[in-house]
């Protein structure tokens, strides 16, 4: 109810008061119904008030839908977007993961294992091929097959393709752990940017009731 009809109200009891007490002194026999309109006036501003303030009610309520109805059209284009970015970094993530399974198919050579040789297989195969193709136009089979030399002058590691094969296989083995440890830290990353955007989501908008 607000204040200017509570006056009213007021205003209208103060007055009856009033005439109810001058008529009594100017005739105490004589009944005379003086309660009558400001009892009706009163009953009126009652119900008007009871009528807006239903009224408040409804359009309170009325704007409180509309907001629900503004705020889940703003939810479900702020969620439409998180997803959409999470699906783009699922599918690289997704990627990421088959990469790294083909890359884990890639098996040490055995032969390298047996070789004792230390160090990188891939410096090793280009230093195989540097120096067979040198020897391939040089070797004039004199002494034998370009197979008996051997690669270093203190251990047998003879220029076969057996020999190549072994180097070649160890190379890849390797550098397949390389791709598999930088591709590992990537899947990483981007699982953390996926609970980052969830996480953000969650906090900035949260879900209706929190509207309601």
């Amino acid at each position: 109810m607000k204040l200017n009809e509570i006056l009213l109200i007021g205003g209208a009891l103060l007055a009856a008061l009033v005439l109810s007490k001058n008529r009594g002194l100017s005739s105490s026999n004589t009944t005379i119904p003086f309660i009558d309109p400001f009892t009706s006036l009163l009953s009126k501003a009652q119900v008007n008030a009871v009528q807006k303030l239903e009224t408040n009610i409804d359009t309170l309520e009325s704007v409180r839908q509309s907001n629900l109805g503004i705020a889940s059209s703003i939810l479900d284009y702020e969620k439409s977007l998180s997803d959409v970015a999470i699906s783009k970094i699922t599918t690289e993530q997704d990627k990421t993961q088959s990469f790294i399974s083909q890359e884990q198919k890639y098996q040490p050579s055995s032969w390298w294992s047996k070789s004792g040789l230390k160090g990188a297989a891939q410096s090793y195969l280009n230093k195989f091929d540097s120096e067979f193709k040198f020897y391939q136009n040089a070797w004039t089979g004199e002494k034998g097959s370009l197979s008996q030399k051997s690669l270093f002058p203190d251990v047998y590691i003879p220029f076969s393709q057996s020999t190549r094969a072994g180097f070649a296989q160890q190379a890849r083995y390797e550098t397949a752990q390389e791709n598999i440890q930088k591709a590992t830290g990537l899947v990483i990353r981007q699982q953390g940017e996926i609970d980052r955007l969830q996480e953000e989501y969650q906090t900035r908008y949260g879900n209706l009731s929190r509207y309601g």
